[in-house]
């Protein structure tokens, strides 16, 4: 039995929420991280916290961005987010 039209999305918005949850996801994750390991004195931590929750907080970025009706919305939270944490960064905040 078919899925009913009105719940699958479009082809484009499709691809954006793929490529948000896993590009985005993954580079949001992983400077996110970077952020916060800046704020570590040792700074082995975070490659081992990294290790296991950067994991987790990828997949939970993915299921977000699968979840949502519109992928533009998506990719404008993730690219956000993802200059927020650059600048963190750059600065060392």
């Amino acid at each position: 039995m078919p899925a009913n039209k009105k719940y699958l999305s479009s082809p484009g918005q499709r691809v954006l929420k793929i490529s948000a949850g896993i590009l985005g996801g993954y580079l949001l994750t992983m400077l996110f991280h970077n952020a916060i390991g800046i704020h570590l004195n040792y700074k082995g931590a975070i490659a081992l916290t990294s290790a296991f929750s950067a994991f987790f907080m990828w997949v939970a970025l993915m299921i977000f961005a699968f979840v949502s009706k519109n992928g533009w919305k998506i990719w404008g939270i993730y690219l956000a987010l993802i200059l927020v944490c650059g600048i963190i960064i750059y600065l060392g905040l």
